[in-house]
């Protein structure tokens, strides 16, 4: 694969360039193209969720080739492309492979950021057109030139390693994040852009405005006034385009300069205990959940990572049969460090309304997150005989309620002079 941006090749490491960004574009129907290969090269088209208009919201590019596109209603897309794959996006599986991405991206470098660059704002995002509903991972690659041995070629056999071939990543390299990010969404699929760092003004100046980080209303304006590319932008005083656009035409222009210095703020590890289970006759009543669920919770507890160790959060995930997905998560109040603790507690949650996955469950997945420490159980230091009482008081209850009669007994001291051990003691109902 060539660089399209620099003429040093593809072979050494230009000085400074040391932020790299992996741009997965059209992630939720890349990742279902993941779970199907047969569909890579058919038209695939994403539609609104339960919830949202019934329209094209993300179209592979065999489907743009047979006039579908984004916000076209979901009824014309069959006559237009008979052969038009329609899916519904299930941000369950996508969520599974972004995190898988970024696991093994961190074996690549240990600094990676997962997320969409901060100088598109969620708002601007959608009126820009350009990182909508994209994921970006930074790499920051300070001190792995020593390790990839000064070329590019084994970082990016290094990172297509990590990230699925069917994803289409897009490599980008250069001395900041956002010209990083501005070369992998120019490159070519399943292509790296390399753009050295004393050459990122030159490469950012032919490309759209619509690239920095301004309202429409903004873009509008800088288009009606005939500006259409950053380097006319950059080439304005810093003075009068600060005064005209504020914080944010100053920060476009330092962007159109090369002044990037948004740090990339690492993903931290955290450690988690994982345990799946597929059904092959999927269970869809509370029982035979709750029995799949306590066999994962044997499957996570006797792990090894868990001797010794508790857990603050519980994250369950569940693929169904009518090819929907479900996910919940609890947080506890106190670190739980037993298996029946948990299954207790998240039995109540499970049966409380509307928490059970509403179709039958093909695939269960369980997740301890925040694991520590095992850590024991502090009784108040007044009033915990009085607790005990009403405990043992309801235990009772429960257990006369179940027999018919008062299961337990209480010792009483009947003759403590008695050399017969049988006659100090006697034997009373227990009555609460």
């Amino acid at each position: 694969m060539k660089d399209a941006a620099s003429p040093l090749g593809s072979r050494r490491w230009p000085a400074q360039t040391h932020t790299g960004c992996v741009w997965l574009p059209q992630l939720q129907l890349r990742a279902e193209i993941l779970r199907h290969p047969a569909w890579d090269g058919r038209p695939v088209v994403m539609s609104g969720g339960p919830r949202e208009r019934k329209t094209v919201q993300l179209c592979s590019p065999e489907a743009e080739l047979a006039g579908l596109r984004p916000g076209l209603p979901l009824r014309e897309v069959l006559p237009l492309c008979p052969d038009a794959i329609v899916l519904q996006p299930d941000p369950v599986r996508t969520a599974a492979v972004l995190e898988d991405v970024l696991r093994q991206l961190q074996l690549v470098t240990p600094r990676v950021e997962m997320s969409r660059p901060l100088w598109v704002s969620p708002g601007k995002r959608a009126a820009l057109g350009v990182f909508a509903g994209q994921e970006m991972a930074f790499l920051d690659l300070r001190g792995s030139e020593q390790v990839y041995e000064h070329s590019f070629d084994a970082l990016e056999q290094a990172i297509h390693a990590a990230v699925p071939w069917l994803l289409q990543p897009r490599l980008g390299l250069a001395g900041g994040k956002f010209a990083a990010a501005v070369a992998a969404q120019t490159a070519s699929p399943r292509s790296r852009q390399v753009v050295p760092a004393v050459e990122t003004a030159a490469f950012l100046d032919p490309l759209s405005i619509r690239f920095l980080p301004f309202a429409s209303e903004a873009i509008e304006r800088l288009e009606l006034l005939g500006m259409h590319t950053i380097g006319q932008l950059g080439a304005l005083p810093f003075s009068a385009v600060q005064a005209q656009f504020g914080r944010a035409g100053a920060q476009s222009w330092r962007l159109a300069h090369g002044q990037d210095g948004e740090p990339i703020a690492a993903e931290s590890y955290v450690p988690t205990v994982r345990a799946a289970l597929r059904c092959d006759d999927p269970p869809s009543s509370v029982e035979a959940i709750l029995a799949a669920l306590d066999q994962l919770l044997s499957r996570a507890f006797s792990q090894p990572a868990m001797r010794g160790c508790s857990a603050r959060q519980v994250r369950l995930r569940a693929l169904l049969a009518d090819g929907s997905s479900w996910e919940r998560s609890f947080t506890f109040k106190e670190p739980l460090s037993g298996k029946d603790a948990m299954r207790r507690t998240l039995w109540g949650k499970l049966k409380a309304a509307n928490t059970l996955p509403p179709a039958p469950v093909e695939e269960l997945y369980l997740e301890l997150l925040g694991r520590g420490p095992e850590t024991a159980r502090q009784l108040p230091l007044f009033g915990h005989r009085l607790r005990q009482r009403r405990d043992l008081a309801q235990a009772a209850q429960q257990l006369a309620a179940r027999y018919g009669h008062m299961p337990l007994y209480r010792p009483v001291e009947v003759e403590p002079w008695s050399r017969i051990p049988e006659q100090r003691w006697a034997l009373t109902p227990f009555d609460p």
